[in-house]
């Protein structure tokens, strides 16, 4: 099957890097990383990049391409993952996406369709969309998308922090009313010209949550106290690698008003019900393989070139 491509996803710390790097070296495949913290340079230790050891000659791509100071959207990853698969299928090699930042590979896989706005108008919304919502709470944003557009706000319902917010943004911008919704759809499937194998690894909540609090440990360890000084400096500015967790975690034992082993277990909290969140994300995604992320390395791989083999035929 022609631009067939592998996407190998499920929660923080259930081996994705590691069976990604297998697959490439059976396949003749590239990785392409699919995690937005990656994306950043000199944030290696808390994102858990893969270490030029364990690459083991396996190509990365999507990582290291930006400065930690600055923003990055899900639009912009998904115009350069394009490229990337378009450079590695013209290339005779097998494209593989890892990594567990769900919108990223709803982007990709379902081909989410994004507004291209003039930039000066983009810059004005933003300013207004700040005034309007900073410090608001969740309810209240709700409340001011139901002045603006009641349909928009039902459809979306309470909770929903970010699409409520987008929803407001695209009234900002002028969207027709009856179109937001839908903008706001994070699982509508848009044809799209690749063939993508989604496998999602999926691993028993105790094993995983006991890997989640060692991996904390070993970054420790590993010098993740560097990075954090990095960002520490920027903790007031509105910019992902700062909100990302992992980071945010030890601004208070920077600051003195935590100690070292309160930040690491809120960290290890944090980091398990990120994962709780990311298999409730990824459940939605159609057409995807489940494999029990429990089992062997190699009879992960063994089972994900079979189904590869068995949809190229």
């Amino acid at each position: 099957m022609r631009n067939k491509v592998i996407v190998i996803t499920g929660p923080t710390a259930s081996g994705k890097s590691g069976i990604g790097i297998e697959l490439a070296k059976k396949l003749n495949g590239v990785v392409i990383s699919a995690d937005s913290m990656q994306i950043y340079k000199k944030l290696d230790v808390g994102t858990a990049k893969v270490t030029e050891s364990e690459a083991d000659g396996i190509k990365h791509e999507l990582i290291d391409i930006i400065d930690y100071d600055k923003n990055f959207s899900v639009s912009d990853y998904k115009d350069l993952c394009y490229e990337k698969l378009d450079e590695i299928l013209e290339q005779g090699k097998t494209p593989i996406i890892v990594g567990g930042t769900g919108l990223y590979i709803n982007a990709v896989v379902n081909n989410m369709e994004f507004n291209k706005f003039d930039e000066i108008l983009e810059n004005e919304v933003n300013v207004k969309l700040e005034e309007l919502t900073n410090g608001k709470t969740s309810d209240e944003i709700y409340e001011l998308l139901y002045s603006m557009d009641k349909e928009a706000a039902l459809k979306i319902g309470k909770g929903n922090g970010k699409r409520l917010v987008r929803a407001i943004k695209l009234n900002l911008l002028g969207v027709e009313k009856s179109s937001i919704d839908a903008k706001n759809d994070l699982w509508h499937k848009n044809p799209s010209k690749y063939n993508f194998l989604t496998v999602f690894l999926d691993m028993p909540r105790a094993l995983l949550y006991d890997r989640i609090n060692k991996r904390v440990d070993i970054m420790l360890k590993e010098g993740i106290l560097d990075e954090v000084k990095l960002l520490y400096p920027l903790k007031d500015e509105k910019l992902t690698a700062v909100q990302a967790i992992g980071y945010k975690e030890f601004f208070a034992y920077l600051d003195g008003s935590s100690s070292l082993e309160e930040c690491t277990q809120i960290l290890k909290q944090k980091s398990r019900n990120y994962a709780k969140r990311q298999i409730t994300w990824f459940k939605k995604l159609d057409d995807k393989v489940i494999i029990d992320a429990s089992k062997s390395k190699e009879k992960i791989v063994e089972e994900i070139i079979d189904k590869y083999n068995e949809e190229s035929k």
